[in-house]
């Protein structure tokens, strides 16, 4: 019975690193069962046996790779009792965030870039969004009272998610401590950290 059970485990993998392999070439789009079963050497029967279609496949190495994500971020932000995050290794405000940029530099991998990037999956991101904010939402130094709250917390995850998937676009281009000092600025300063005056001009004071 254990036998089988890693036989299991070994054809599944097989035929989701051929997925990833294949991501590499070309959109998810584009991918075909018959692909797959080139890649791993098993016939169609064996793909049904484990996946619905191409779909199911795919939904499968994303819950993968979310779990793996999930994980390395919670090795870094351990969980209260709650059940939610705590920053107990950073200090608040500016230093939180980031060393939240710095956990979601080492959390993220190839496999989470090429989703985000033109052969991905355009339903991925809502996915990361959905599955990142609660454990990230208590490492932020927002006032969890505020009725802007749910919006600044969306404006910081797609703020990162959005330069990382450039950066990476672009072949890592600039150092990763200055992708990541950039968006700390970003979100806590907004453009007015770039521009030349160091003050800022509109002068806007939230509620």
């Amino acid at each position: 019975m254990k036998k089988q059970s890693e036989t299991t485990k070994r054809t599944r993998r097989s035929f989701i690193e051929a997925f990833w392999a294949l991501v590499r070439e070309k959109p998810i789009s584009k991918i075909a069962v018959n692909e797959l079963t080139r890649r791993t050497s098993y016939n169609r029967g064996t793909f049904y046996e484990y996946f619905v279609d191409i779909d199911d496949l795919v939904a499968n190495a994303e819950a993968d790779l979310l779990d793996e994500l999930k994980q390395a971020i919670r090795q870094v932000m351990p969980e209260s009792g709650s059940g939610k995050t705590m920053p107990r290794k950073v200090s608040e405000g500016a230093d939180s965030l980031k060393n939240l940029f710095q956990v979601v530099f080492n959390a993220m991998n190839e496999k989470i870039y090429l989703l985000l990037g033109p052969n991905g999956d355009s339903a991925f991101f809502p996915k990361v969004k959905s599955e990142l904010l609660p454990l990230v939402e208590d490492y932020l130094p927002l006032p969890a009272d505020s009725p802007y709250f749910d919006y600044l917390l969306d404006y910081v995850n797609s703020a990162m998610f959005s330069i990382l998937q450039l950066w990476n676009g672009r072949g890592k281009d600039l150092p990763a401590e200055e992708i990541s000092t950039l968006m700390q600025n970003l979100v806590l300063h907004g453009l007015m950290a770039y521009l030349p005056e160091a003050h800022d001009p509109f002068q806007f004071n939230p509620c």
